[in-house]
């Protein structure tokens, strides 16, 4: 019987992984990683297991998705288990359906393994709430790399509402400037969230406006800190580091 799984890697530290995964990972023939999985949960994986790295990172994509997808297939007409290793949870940023819908389309039914979503994990691991009472009553989660469509979903101030905004460091700069002219107060806590849950971890805490007043350079050094999350909010405690 020919398996195939869509698996999340989780947010980074390896202790967030699941116990299905690691079972998972203990008897696969394949396995096709993205390129923020953490390497050590490669040792999950038996001696003689196929590793293929497909990760895509900004402008630095070693396979396009269509070649992925082939891989895919590939691998499931010739081996018994492939897993799909994914960061975070297959289905949230992580074009884990147009996947699916590849070995579908090929005869596979693929099952998922969902992981820990580092959009919950990373600001929970700096101690900040996504939904505190006190504050807000929802949160809401976002890309930020393309601005066109960030400002359509995006457009008014929702009060008592946290922004969770992932793979938008490129675009702080704009992003801050846009929040302030749609009516975000100036004195709002925004958080750069560095490599969540991992020893690498750091966060930068401001006020809006003091981001959007940084100097050009404060931006280019920001890319830096990648993988990281913008997080936006009244939740935010300043006083923490």
């Amino acid at each position: 019987m020919i398996e195939v799984y869509l698996l999340g890697a989780g947010p980074g530290d390896v202790e967030l992984l699941t116990l299905k995964a690691v079972k998972l990972l203990e008897r696969a023939d394949v396995v096709l990683y993205d390129a923020l999985v953490n390497p050590e949960i490669l040792d999950f994986c038996k001696e003689n297991v196929i590793l293929e790295n497909v990760g895509k990172r900004k402008d630095k994509h070693l396979k396009k998705q269509e070649e992925i997808n082939l891989l895919l297939i590939h691998y499931a007409q010739t081996h018994k288990c492939v897993v799909r290793l994914k960061g975070g949870t297959p289905f949230v940023f992580g074009r884990g359906y147009e996947e699916v819908r590849a070995l579908r389309e090929a005869g596979f039914t693929p099952v998922i393994y969902s992981g820990v979503s580092s959009t919950t994990a990373v600001p929970e691991s700096f101690m900040i709430p996504l939904v505190d009472r006190k504050y807000n009553d929802a949160y809401r989660t976002i890309t930020g790399h393309h601005m066109e469509v960030f400002k359509k979903i995006v457009c008014c101030y929702t009060p008592r509402e946290n922004l969770v905004i992932m793979m938008g460091v490129h675009n702080l700069a704009s992003i801050s400037h846009y929040l302030l002219t749609i009516g975000f107060p100036p004195t709002m806590p925004i958080a750069i969230l560095s490599k969540g849950t991992t020893i690498e971890a750091q966060s930068i805490r401001a006020t809006l406006e003091a981001i959007a007043n940084k100097e050009p350079q404060f931006f280019e050094e920001i890319r830096a800190l990648t993988p990281a999350i913008i997080f936006v909010g009244e939740s935010i405690e300043m006083n923490l580091s």
